[in-house]
């Protein structure tokens, strides 16, 4: 789950509903979206993931059906909106530890969340789309954890950043 920590962050954020999953997402998810293809696929490479033209989804919950937001994924086909998180900066965060690949103990005090791409998915580890603990300088856009909280059971509270 994803959520923006401050309701001015709507006003000044770009966000991109023309494109399509291609695969199951969550809100909270990684993507790059294409409007030349219409699709929203995850970074297929550690240049997409290190660049600043990544996006979070975080969907409208528009399913009646969906009793619990910890439940809701964007199948493939539909329709994806996604937030550019370079425009956050600075701005405050709410992340679930669902969307993160790294062990929820292992993860501290302003460690920096980056986008994992497509590499980082093995067999064991569900990786597309998700975030990763990483201390790596290339990273463009990242958000700094200020602290563990209790969103979405285990959840981090952090701060956009974009380095140069």
């Amino acid at each position: 789950m994803f959520k923006f920590g401050t309701i001015g962050a709507f006003k000044q954020v770009r966000n991109n509903p023309r494109t399509k999953a291609t695969i199951e997402l969550r809100n909270g998810y990684v993507v790059i979206p294409d409007d030349a293809t219409g699709l929203a696929p995850t970074a297929a490479t550690p240049t997409q993931a290190k660049s600043t033209d990544v996006y979070v989804v975080y969907n409208i919950i528009d399913k009646p059906e969906i009793r619990n937001s910890a439940d809701y994924k964007i199948n493939i086909g539909e329709y994806v909106r996604a937030f550019k998180l370079a425009d956050l900066v600075g701005l405050p965060v709410d992340l679930s530890y669902d969307t993160v690949k790294d062990d929820y103990a292992a993860i501290n005090k302003n460690d920096v969340l980056v986008p994992c791409d497509d590499t980082d998915d093995t067999p064991s580890i569900k990786a597309k789309g998700k975030w990763k603990v990483s201390a790596d300088p290339d990273y463009k856009v990242g958000i700094k954890v200020l602290e563990k909280t209790s969103f979405g059971e285990k959840g981090f509270y952090g701060i956009v950043i974009v380095r140069d």
